[in-house]
């Protein structure tokens, strides 16, 4: 039985990516629920083996982030956390430029 609920959880964290209507943090709140699961069974679960699936598993909007944090985040030492900050960051900041682009849209008409 323990086996065949990790082989669940791990194909559920496997086919897990970002819904276009799903922000950030709720996106995290679903790996973490699966992460907690797994971590009850099975201790050897690394972070960095949830870092790369969730870099793996981000929107088009987020990619030309993830290659950024690739090439200069030592991804060893990045920690979910540490990663959920980045990609909060990043969003709010789209979020602010698209919401600008639309009060100049309003403007200019």
């Amino acid at each position: 039985m323990r086996k065949v609920c990790l082989q669940k959880l791990h194909c559920d964290f496997k086919k897990l990516h970002v819904l276009e209507s799903e922000n950030v943090s709720e996106y995290f709140a679903s790996v973490l629920a699966i992460f907690n699961q797994i971590k009850r069974y099975e201790k050897k679960m690394e972070e960095t083996h949830v870092v790369e699936n969730i870099l793996r598993s981000l929107q088009k909007k987020f990619h030309y982030m993830m290659v950024i944090i690739k090439e200069l985040q030592n991804m060893n030492v990045l920690s979910i956390q540490g990663l959920m900050g980045k990609l909060q960051a990043h969003e709010e900041r789209v979020n602010e430029i698209q919401k600008d682009m639309g009060a100049q849209i309003l403007f200019s008409i």
